[in-house]
C-alpha cells in the first residue's frame, strides 16, 4: 500500500527516537509521530514524506501508554520547552538508554558496546539554573475565540514548539527554580507596568528581546540580563531598581545589545544597570564565576554527578597529564585536577578562557593551565603548546556538532593512552568514536547521564583506550 501525505493511519508506538518523536512502522516503513509515547495505540496524519521514512503527528490517542503520566505544566504540548513530562521519568531514562544503544549501533557501526545503566536526575522539576525569556509582540492565541477579539498580542514567555516566530505567554515554568520563576513574574508585571515596546521578530521593531535569569543554586545568587535592540537602557533602571528591591538575591542586572536586525543574539556592548557583571556558583568544592555569556551546565546539582562519573569511568592514578579538550571556564579540569599530575585546557572563547583562569585562581588550584586557541589548527600554530608535555589523557567535551574530522585527526597525534568523550549529542558522538576506533582505539566504558528530565537530550560519557 503506498502511503501520501494527508493519510491518517492507525499506528501503535514501540519506542521514542532520538530526538523524541514516537517510532512506529506500518507494513515495514517507519513512521516518526509527534505526540506518540511508547505503548500508544493512537491515529496519526502523515505531514512529510522522506526517503527511508515518513513524519506524523498524533490526531487521537485510541489507547494511552501505560506509561502515561499527566504532565504538571498547563502549557505542556504547546511551549516547546519539554517534550517528556507526559512519560513517566523511569521509562524516560529507559528510552534515553535504548536511544544510545541504537545511535551507537546505527551510526558508529558498533555491533556491541559496554553500556552502564543510565544516571537519573534525584530533581525531576526545578533544575535549571539558567532560563531565556522571550517579550514579542507574535503572541501565540491558544484560544481559537480569541482571534476574532481584540487582543493583546505581547507575550512574556516561551517559543511555540518548533516555531522561531510565535510566543507562548507562560505564567511560570516547571523546570525552572522557583526563586527564578518568581523573578520572572515580577518582571512580567514591570515590563506592563513601564510599556516596554517588545520585540517583533518579523518586522524587526521594537526594544526588549529576552530576558535571561541565572541562578547560583548553591550560592543562590541571582543575574538578570535584559536584551535589547538598542544602547540607551535608560528604561530599564526602574525595573532594575524595583528587582533589587524585592529580591536580595540579585546580585546583577544587565543590559546587552543586540541590534534590532541582527540574526545573532552575540553582543558586543554590555552595560551594568546594578550591581556586579558576574554570579557565582559552587559544584563540589570550587566556586565558579559566572558571566551572563558564560557557558556552564545549565544543571547544577546534576553537573556533579557528570564531573564525578568522569572521574570514576577514568580510573585516574595521580600521575597523569591531562588535554581538557574543548574546556570552556574550566568546569571539567578543575573538577579533576587533584586526582591528576597536571591538566592543560584549551578553548576556543576568549572571555571563556579568562574566566577559567580567574576560576582556578579563586579555588587556589596551580595544577591547571588555560590556552586559547581553535583546536582545529591550535597545535601547530602555537609555540606554547609545543613546549607543553604530551598527554596521557585526553578529555573531549565539544558543542553539539561533535568534532571537525581535522581536530580528531590533531587528536589523533597524540597517540594518548586514554580519550574520554563528554557529549551532549550522542549521534555526532557516535560518529566521531567511529572514526577514532578506525585508528586503533576501543571503547571500554559509557555511561548516559540523565542532566534534563522531561526533555529529549541525553549526556553521554565514553572512555576509549589504545590498543596496539
Amino acid at each position: 500500500m503506498k502511503l501520501s501525505k494527508g493519510q491518517i493511519l492507525q499506528l501503535d508506538v514501540t519506542s521514542l527516537a532520538y530526538g523524541g518523536l514516537g517510532v512506529s512502522h506500518y507494513n515495514d516503513i517507519t513512521i516518526f509521530v509527534k505526540g506518540g509515547l511508547p505503548g500508544d495505540k493512537l491515529k496519526a496524519k502523515i505531514y512529510k514524506k522522506k526517503k527511508n521514512y515518513l513524519e506524523a503527528y498524533s490526531l487521537e490517542k485510541i489507547e494511552k501508554s501505560d506509561y502515561y503520566t499527566n504532565p504538571q505544566c498547563e502549557h505542556y504540548g504547546i511551549c516547546g520547552g519539554c517534550s517528556l513530562q507526559d512519560l513517566n521519568y523511569n521509562e524516560q531514562l529507559n528510552q534515553k538508554y535504548l536511544q544510545v544503544k541504537d545511535l551507537f549501533h546505527r551510526i558508529g557501526k558498533f555491533s556491541s558496546i559496554p553500556i552502564n545503566n543510565i544516571i537519573g536526575c534525584e530533581q525531576h522539576y526545578g533544575y535549571r539554573n539558567k532560563m531565556e525569556f522571550s517579550y514579542s509582540s507574535n503572541k501565540w492565541i491558544v484560544d481559537l475565540n480569541e482571534k476574532n477579539q481584540e487582543i493583546d498580542n505581547t507575550a512574556f514567555g516561551l517559543h511555540v514548539k518548533s516555531r522561531f516566530d510565535k510566543i507562548v505567554d507562560v505564567n511560570d515554568c516547571h523546570i525552572n527554580g522557583k526563586l527564578s520563576n518568581k523573578i520572572f513574574q515580577f518582571i512580567k508585571q514591570n515590563l506592563y507596568k513601564y510599556n516596554i515596546i517588545p520585540f517583533d521578530i518579523k518586522k524587526r521593531t521594537g526594544f526588549l528581546r529576552n530576558v535571561i535569569i541565572r541562578q547560583g543554586h548553591a550560592t543562590n545568587e541571582v543575574l538578570i540580563n535584559f536584551i535589547i535592540t538598542e544602547s540607551n537602557n535608560s528604561c530599564l533602571a526602574p525595573i532594575a531598581k524595583s528587582l533589587v528591591s524585592e529580591f536580595d538575591e540579585i546580585k546583577s542586572v544587565l543590559t546587552s545589545t543586540v541590534k534590532r536586525n541582527s540574526g545573532s543574539s552575540f553582543s558586543d556592548e554590555e552595560k551594568i544597570l546594578w550591581g556586579e557583571d558576574y554570579i557565582t556558583e559552587k559544584i563540589d568544592e570550587n566556586i565558579f564565576k559566572i558571566s551572563s555569556n558564560s557557558f556552564f551546565q545549565t544543571n547544577s546539582k546534576q553537573a556533579k554527578v557528570l564531573y564525578d562519573s568522569i572521574i570514576q569511568i577514568a580510573g585516574f592514578k595521580g600521575n597523569e597529564i591531562v588535554y581538557d579538550l574543548y574546556c570552556g571556564t574550566g568546569s571539567i579540569g578543575l573538577h579533576i585536577a587533584k586526582y591528576v599530575k597536571m591538566v592543560y585546557g584549551i578553548e576556543v572563547v576568549m572571555s571563556a578562557v579568562i574566566d577559567a583562569i580567574e576560576n582556578a585562581k579563586n579555588n587556589k588550584i596551580n595544577n591547571i593551565h588555560f590556552f586559547h586557541g581553535d583546536l582545529i589548527n591550535v597545535f601547530n600554530s602555537s609555540e606554547e603548546l609545543k613546549l607543553i608535555p604530551k598527554p596521557d589523557i585526553i578529555i573531549l567535551d565539544p558543542p553539539r556538532a561533535g568534532i571537525h574530522e581535522n581536530t580528531l585527526n590533531e587528536i589523533l597525534k597524540f597517540n594518548s593512552k586514554k580519550i574520554i568523550y563528554v557529549s551532549c549529542n550522542p549521534s555526532t558522538q557516535a560518529r566521531d568514536i567511529k572514526l577514532l576506533s578506525e585508528h586503533n582505539y576501543k571503547i571500554k566504558n559509557m555511561q548516559p547521564v540523565d542532566m534534563f528530565p522531561h526533555t529529549p537530550h541525553i549526556e553521554n560519557i565514553v572512555l576509549m583506550e589504545k590498543y596496539e
